[in-house]
């Protein structure tokens, strides 16, 4: 049978939002860019509490999340409701946003399946970066935060200091598919910068796993005087 011209008209349009780019930022996570996934930093945490460390082939579905293709399917596959995802960025940064990607609710099967909170850590180390981190006055307390469990850095960590340069909740109801959100302004006032981040994922909508399409770091790279 052929598609009625309404139907089609509604398939195109919904192909176009997926395809078209919202944000009109540099990502500074993007794998085509330089941005790659740290093994050791990155963690999935299975409904029965045993964590797996993304390595082989698990690795290459978590790559997924930094990749320019929202195709249905190309997702970093959770197996549960709780992840975090290492990102060596592209350079160093001094970061001002964050945008996660899903594909849109209207051809999505399980829409349920999309991430809902998260923190975005960043690194601070060195002592210069140290320096810009006491110009914050007002820090967040994260252990305060709704999933994180009095934890006040990410579940690895790898040695290094974090401070949680965000916390957001993607919207399923939303208009669009691609979200942006701010980094804390205290952060961004103090020049905090950082080459090393990580996205936790909390909770989704519902859905007994999680899909993670892309995450896009945005903000200023940092300039060295010489």
């Amino acid at each position: 049978d052929e598609v009625s011209p309404s139907v089609k008209a509604y398939i195109d349009r919904a192909i176009s939002r997926a395809l078209r780019d919202p944000v009109g930022r540099v990502d500074f996570a993007l794998h085509a860019n330089g941005g790659r996934v740290i093994p050791d930093l990155t963690v999935a945490f299975p409904p029965a509490g045993q964590a797996s460390h993304a390595t082989g082939a698990t690795l290459e579905d978590a790559q997924l999340a930094i990749m320019d293709d929202l195709r249905i399917g190309q997702c970093w596959s959770i197996p549960g409701q709780a992840a975090q995802l290492g990102l060596r960025l592209a350079d160093l940064v001094h970061p001002t946003h964050v945008s996660i990607d899903h594909i849109p609710a209207e051809i999505a099967a399980r829409i349920d399946e999309a991430p809902r909170a998260m923190v975005l850590w960043g690194t601070v180390d060195g002592s210069v970066n140290e320096a810009h981190l006491r110009n914050v006055t007002e820090r967040p307390n994260p252990s305060s935060l709704p999933g994180l469990r009095g934890r006040s850095q990410p579940s690895l960590t790898c040695g290094h200091t974090y401070v949680p340069l965000a916390y957001f909740e993607y919207d399923i109801r939303s208009s669009s598919h691609v979200q942006t959100f701010k980094v804390q302004q205290q952060f961004i006032d103090a020049g905090v910068y950082t080459g090393v981040m990580v996205l936790e994922i909390l909770g989704n909508w519902g859905g007994s796993s999680t899909c993670l399409y892309r995450v896009r770091i945005h903000g200023e790279p940092r300039i060295v005087s010489v």
